[in-house]
């Protein structure tokens, strides 16, 4: 069977990788050894954040991302809770104030939709803690329901005749000058002009046979759920330090970095995270780490203490040392692509890496935003 590009992962960055592939009239087949979206979007809570972005290409990528999301949603529909509801960062000390000021007028200088009030929040987000000194708001920020996106476009590219392999993993990657010849798990044979590995902290899975690799691992994160009731959450609500823990490129393989991101799901419950840890591909549950982020959230907003935990689960985002996603073509075996290394902000980023990978295989742009992106930067 020749194709002229295999998708690798069903997560979002492969669903939007392989939607783009479509739109650009490729014929397109994805594959994953799990069903639909089994690894990292599984475990996420959708962020499509600005605010906690540093001017310079990732404040760029995330928000010529947001735009395609929000013209996905209305090419294609909004089956998936896709909700610009905006975010709020929040200063409690005159020093947090000044750094978030700071960032708000820096990411205006970009043209990034935001503003800064040291009064008047409650009418954003009216449960705020009395500690509030200031916060800055970012009203085109969004999120989505990962499983839900996910399911759409599968729904969307299947009904087009885009065929899904699930339950059947890549047993061998031949890679040539002029395509890629996969051998499955259940002895089916494909040949691709390309194949684009959307395969997360599980790429180097894929490439070991090959004897190639991309520095990417995982790093662990838990969210807790809290109950329905009466404390109104309007937008994504982050304590300042969120921004610096979702940039942070240290590793150390002993600590745990907690800080507060608050948000309301459709359902009516709250979602509480976040925690970020380098612990392998161990996605068990650590109660003590639970309990220092419901406690960076009470912290922002008190009244959350009230409501019970009904569940908490853990995920593993895939790092990179640079802090940027890890996308294009791999030095020595051009046909191969490889998107991954997104950390947190892969839902934020799946549209345009989507569009990015398009280009590499449609348009043979192998170096994507400049080479800022391409695994050799890494050599």
């Amino acid at each position: 069977m020749r194709i002229d590009a295999l998708v690798v992962g069903s997560g979002i960055i492969g669903s939007f990788v392989a939607l783009a592939l479509h739109e650009r009239g490729l014929r397109v087949m994805v594959v994953d050894r799990g069903g639909l979206a089994p690894g990292t979007s599984r475990s996420s809570d959708g962020n499509l954040l600005c605010s906690d972005k540093s001017p310079g290409l990732m404040l760029e990528l995330s928000d010529r991302s947001l735009k395609a999301w929000t013209r996905f949603a209305e090419r294609y529909g909004n089956h998936c809770e896709f909700d610009p509801k905006g975010s709020t960062v929040v200063a409690r000390s005159a020093a947090e104030a000044e750094g978030l000021a700071e960032l708000v007028r820096a990411q205006q200088v970009e043209g990034i939709n935001c503003r800064f009030l040291d009064a008047g929040w409650a009418e954003i987000e009216p449960h705020l803690g009395p500690d509030t000194v200031a916060v800055g708001h970012w009203p085109d920020d969004a999120q989505v329901q990962p499983m839900l996106a996910c399911y759409q476009i599968a729904r969307q590219l299947q009904a087009a005749g885009v065929p899904y392999r699930f339950y059947q993993a890549i047993e061998e990657l031949e890679p040539g000058d002029t395509g890629v010849t996969v051998q499955l798990s259940d002895g089916g044979r494909i040949s691709a002009g390309h194949v684009c590995l959307c395969t997360g902290v599980w790429t180097n899975e894929v490439l070991a046979p090959l004897g190639l690799s991309v520095p990417v691992e995982p790093r662990k994160g838990h969210i807790a759920v809290l109950e329905r009731g009466d404390v109104q959450v309007n937008s994504k609500i982050a304590d300042f330090g969120y921004q610096a823990a979702a940039e942070s490129t240290e590793v150390d393989e002993t600590a745990v970095q907690t800080a507060a991101i608050i948000e309301a799901t459709r359902s009516g419950t709250i979602l509480c995270g976040s925690s970020r840890e380098f612990a392998g591909f161990d996605m068990s549950v650590n109660m003590d780490t639970v309990q220092r982020l419901l406690a960076d959230c009470v912290g922002v907003v008190p009244d959350l203490a009230r409501l019970r935990v009904i569940r908490a689960y853990a995920g593993l985002r895939p790092f990179s040392r640079d802090g940027h996603p890890i996308i294009g073509p791999l030095p020595g075996a051009e046909r191969l692509i490889v998107a991954t290394g997104h950390e947190g902000a892969g839902h934020g980023l799946a549209a345009i890496t989507g569009e990015l990978v398009a280009a590499c295989v449609a348009d043979g742009d192998t170096h994507p935003c400049g080479g800022q992106l391409h695994p050799e930067r890494f050599a």
